[in-house]
């Protein structure tokens, strides 16, 4: 089989201190030595880095991002990711578990469009004051500074940045009732994350959440999208990693992902793929760079 092997990738602080980890992208190619680098990897916390200068293509779950220099990429706990050319980048990075966010910047997050954006272009951290902050939460601390102060101070600067990618900055409005959308939206994600593998229709959502499947498409829509689009795309992008990461059967997979035949789960995937899982499988490998 060609597919190639993920390596799971645990937190873990180079040095004793604040959990949220500011570094380069030198030092973490450094530590981590080039091989660690050539396969595809599943964090267990969140990976957010701005390019200085170089350019890449970095993949994540299958979206290949283009990066130069000024560009923000966010690799959430849990996705597949892939690095381009890490060794001809020079960057700087924040490396957090998902308790490295305050409670209430990560309510604000989660309930928005932010949960669905990776990266940003230089354009758009310059416009929503992003770089700003970035430089801000970068900054040298004094050597005195407490490890307690070290602490918040990266927690408020962290949460700073993120707060301000996720704001709109052009074609978005903020107001209307976006809110209650957002909401809506909210727990309805986390609900088809939770229960994709064997729950597939929009009105049994609906019926778990007390919400009607109206409510339900207004509050998608608000994101450009349809229930249905968002519980296909979930079981799509499983059926990739699992059909790219391991060597089970195509079979064994659709049954996983709750298609009760086959050839069901194979004409569900060419509908959303373009190809059969057999076809998809053989392609090329994973890979983040495509220079």
């Amino acid at each position: 089989m060609r597919q190639s092997a993920i390596r799971g990738v645990r937190f873990s602080l180079a040095t004793p201190g604040p959990e949220i980890e500011l570094t380069t992208l030198e030092a973490i190619f450094r530590r981590g030595g080039p091989r660690e680098f050539l396969s595809p990897q599943r964090l267990n916390f969140d990976l957010l880095y701005r390019v200085e200068s170089g350019a890449t293509v970095h993949q994540v779950d299958f979206t290949p991002h283009r990066l130069m220099p000024g560009d923000v990429l966010w690799v959430r706990s849990g996705q597949v990711h892939a690095w381009g050319g890490i060794g001809d980048l020079v960057g700087t990075v924040a490396l957090f578990p998902g308790h490295g966010i305050d409670p209430e910047s990560l309510e604000l997050l989660t309930r928005g469009r932010m949960q669905r954006v990776n990266s940003w272009a230089a354009a758009e951290v310059d416009a929503c004051g992003a770089a700003t902050a970035w430089e801000s939460l970068m900054a040298p601390e004094p050597a005195m500074m407490s490890a307690a102060v070290r602490s918040r101070l990266r927690r408020s600067g962290l949460s700073a940045v993120l707060l301000r990618l996720s704001s709109p900055t052009t074609g978005e409005s903020a107001g209307g009732d976006i809110s209650d959308q957002d909401e809506t939206f909210h727990w309805f994600s986390a609900e088809v994350e939770a229960r994709f593998r064997t729950t597939h229709q929009v009105s049994e959502y609906a019926q778990r959440l007390g919400y009607s499947t109206k409510t339900l498409n207004r509050a998608a829509a608000a994101y450009g999208t349809t229930p249905k689009s968002v519980i296909n795309d979930r079981i799509l992008l499983e059926a990739k990693r699992l059909l790219t990461f391991t060597s089970r059967s195509v079979a064994d997979i659709g049954a996983e992902l709750g298609f009760d035949d086959p050839s069901n789960f194979s004409s569900f995937f060419r509908h959303g793929a373009g190809t059969t899982p057999k076809t998809f499988r053989a392609g090329p490998p994973y890979a983040g760079d495509h220079h």
